[in-house]
């Protein structure tokens, strides 16, 4: 009848016409071609996956920017500097308060997987390098950046997302282009 039955753990079962499985793709293909009728997907190509960096600070008053905006690096990579470090950069509790408690703000910084492995076992000079960037974006607040935010943690996620180009569901009917290239 088209509709999914999926087994929850204690024993319910809940019926559904569809199902996402959101999840990363290399984990995500294999949960699926265990289900009948899907096996074929294990055969299928891995479509590549782009790895993105996390770096999250938290600090007390008024955020950069007040809007419930991504801030993206529009300049790229100048190999004389690290104008190119931060990919895009939002305040999260901008847009819900509840992501920190009152009077706190949330920063969260993304980096391409390309730069963490730059500075693979080099957290500090990461911290040191991403303050000075965003410094830099946000001149008013260099001080508080610098000395006041804390650096709550960093993350790499190897599967962030699917790659754009090439594989098996390439983000174009050409194939993409690779944007490490232009």
């Amino acid at each position: 009848d088209g509709s999914f039955d999926i087994n929850i753990i204690g024993g319910e079962q809940i019926s559904a016409k569809s199902v996402i499985c959101a999840t990363e793709g290399p984990v995500a293909t294999k949960l699926l071609a265990g289900i009948d009728g899907l096996g074929h997907l294990a055969d299928t190509e891995q479509q590549p996956q782009q790895s993105v960096g996390s770096v999250y600070y938290s600090f007390r008053g008024e955020a950069p920017v007040n809007d419930a905006i991504l801030v993206l690096n529009g300049v790229g990579k100048d190999s004389s500097s690290r104008s190119g470090l931060i990919n895009v950069v939002v305040f999260p509790h901008v847009c819900n308060q509840s992501y920190a408690p009152e009077g706190y703000g949330l920063c969260s910084v993304s980096i391409s997987g390309t730069i963490m492995d730059e500075y693979s076992g080099r957290h500090d000079e990461l911290d040191e390098d991403v303050r000075a960037q965003l410094s830099e974006w946000f001149p008013e607040f260099a001080v508080r950046i610098k000395d006041e935010w804390k650096l709550e943690k960093t993350y790499k996620i190897v599967n962030a997302q699917p790659g754009q180009l090439k594989g098996p569901f390439p983000a174009s009917a050409h194939g993409g282009r690779d944007s490490k290239k232009v």
